[in-house]
């Protein structure tokens, strides 16, 4: 980072008051240390990098640095690269600048391979212009895959500067503080409007909402629901909400007494108000979930998914039916997700109302995922979503017995955390493989049903992002991913 933190000096108050440079503040450092691998800075939000495979607004693949892609086999994958891309170096794209992105990827970070079901030596250039991906088995939905942010494509000479294909090209950066782009006049699309962006790592949220206040930023990403409506209702400011791909739900513990007794986990359902989550804790920002996958991501049935309630007098029924002797359940909540505190409160009031006691236990993030996953609570208050195409992935992480959150007590075991058994997991893997959206809707739309049925999770919310601007900022183009979020058309009104 020497090299980069030695670009030009910070931008003054007036630069970034201009008609045509924008600040931006995030939730997370644009220049944090984990993303060495592209030069010091994040993938996410800026645009500098860019995949071979887009994310649309309706959460499909789109070509992007790849004109078209086509299974050769089972486990082969050949992509064909675009002619007319730029590097901001001046160099032209090729297929082993692609090979060396995902070797970079998969150096840093060892799961990735994985995740994405490519060995480590498995991406390799057929020619200048084509790419091939040996998968490890049959994975339709790879594609998709491969269209988050992590593998944005950068130029293989090592230099000081990041260097992708993207829209912006990096001026400045101020490790752990902010990046400044400005637009790259060699991009095949033409050069983006703004002739400045900075992206500024403001952590606390009320700090970022007091920035936007003192218009010291244009936009700031996150805003907390409760301050969004005072930001909304002033004259300086505004408000642009988005439904994501994100879920919140209480993942219930089907192996840890007393939550492992199914007339419980019902009941537990019946006693939660979706509608009052959303419009009294949340401020009316967001939609009452009936199942665990966002409404926005194409294989989701919520609209077929049954609904509990609420009913307390069900809820209390179920309880007194129940193996219940009223233990205490744990109720484990992150410490950086300002609402879930609030949302657990509720929960409990609600779960007292039938009979069930509970205490919370905050963790800080850093340990947050390792208690979930090895066990230690009857009910976690979990947020799920997606920054890619592909939500396969989430519903194997989620329910499956191997999946991210169950594979330490599967393996352990032979038990989890809220994986309901075997036919789920066939179901799964039958998801995995189906090669048209009907055939994967139809296997995970089982899942989905089977998982509200039994009351391995609580339905809660289906996220929106919040973004504040000021109030004559516009151009904000509304992915459902926030990290994809276009800055190109930023504009200020007269």
């Amino acid at each position: 980072m020497a090299g980069a933190a030695g670009l030009l000096a910070g931008c003054s108050s007036s630069e970034a008051d201009a008609d045509d440079s924008f600040t931006v503040a995030l939730t997370r450092d644009p220049t944090r240390e984990k993303w060495d691998v592209y030069n010091g800075i994040t993938p996410y939000y800026t645009h500098v990098f860019e995949p071979l495979v887009d994310t649309t607004t309706e959460m499909e693949t789109a070509p992007l640095l790849a004109t078209d892609w086509e299974a050769v086999d089972e486990t082969t994958w050949e992509f064909s690269l675009r002619e007319d891309v730029t590097f901001h170096n001046g160099a032209s794209l090729t297929a082993d600048a692609v090979v060396h992105s995902f070797n970079r990827v998969f150096e840093q970070w060892a799961w990735v391979p994985g995740w994405i079901g490519v060995t480590s030596d498995g991406v390799t250039a057929v020619d200048d212009t084509t790419v091939r991906f040996e998968t490890t088995e049959p994975f339709p939905a790879f594609p998709g895959t491969i269209s988050h942010q992590y593998f944005g494509i950068q130029h293989p000479d090592e230099s000081e500067t990041p260097t992708g294909t993207g829209p912006y090209q990096v001026d400045e950066v101020k490790p752990g503080q902010s990046i400044r782009l400005t637009p790259f006049a060699g991009y095949r699309d033409g050069t983006a409007n703004p002739t400045e962006l900075t992206f500024e790592w403001i952590k606390d949220p009320n700090t970022r909402v007091l920035s936007l206040e003192k218009g010291s930023v244009d936009v700031a990403q996150q805003i907390p629901k409760s301050r969004a409506t005072a930001l909304a209702d002033a004259p300086e400011t505004a408000v642009d909400t988005y439904l994501t791909p994100e879920a919140g739900l209480v993942a219930v513990n089907l192996y840890r007494s007393p939550t492992d007794d199914e007339q419980l986990q019902k009941a537990l359902n019946w006693a939660v108000d979706q509608s009052q989550i959303v419009d009294s804790v949340l401020n009316g920002i967001g939609k009452p979930a009936r199942g665990p996958i966002s409404s926005t991501i194409p294989w989701s049935v919520h609209d077929d998914l049954p609904t509990y309630g609420p009913d307390r007098d069900r809820a209390r029924e179920l309880v007194a039916a129940s193996g219940y002797n009223n233990e205490t359940l744990s109720i484990l909540i992150n410490s950086k997700n300002t609402d879930d505190r609030t949302i657990a409160q509720t929960l409990s009031g609600w779960f007292e109302e039938i009979g069930v006691t509970s205490e919370i236990r905050q963790v800080d993030p850093a340990s947050f995922n390792d208690t979930f996953t090895a066990g230690e609570a009857n009910l976690t208050l979990v947020g799920f979503g997606s920054n890619s195409a592909a939500c396969d992935y989430l519903i194997r992480a989620m329910f499956h017995s191997e999946g991210s959150d169950n594979r330490k007590r599967y393996q352990q075991d032979g038990t989890g955390i809220y994986n309901p058994g075997p036919e789920v997991d066939r179901l799964i893997e039958q998801g995995y493989r189906a090669e048209t959206l009907e055939a994967k809707r139809d296997y995970y739309a089982e899942v989905q049903r089977r998982v509200v049925d039994t009351g391995a999770v609580i339905p809660l919310y289906y996220n929106e992002s919040v973004f504040g601007r000021q109030a004559d900022v516009a151009g904000i183009d509304g992915h459902p991913v926030d990290n994809m979020i276009e800055w190109s058309g930023l504009t200020r009104e007269q």
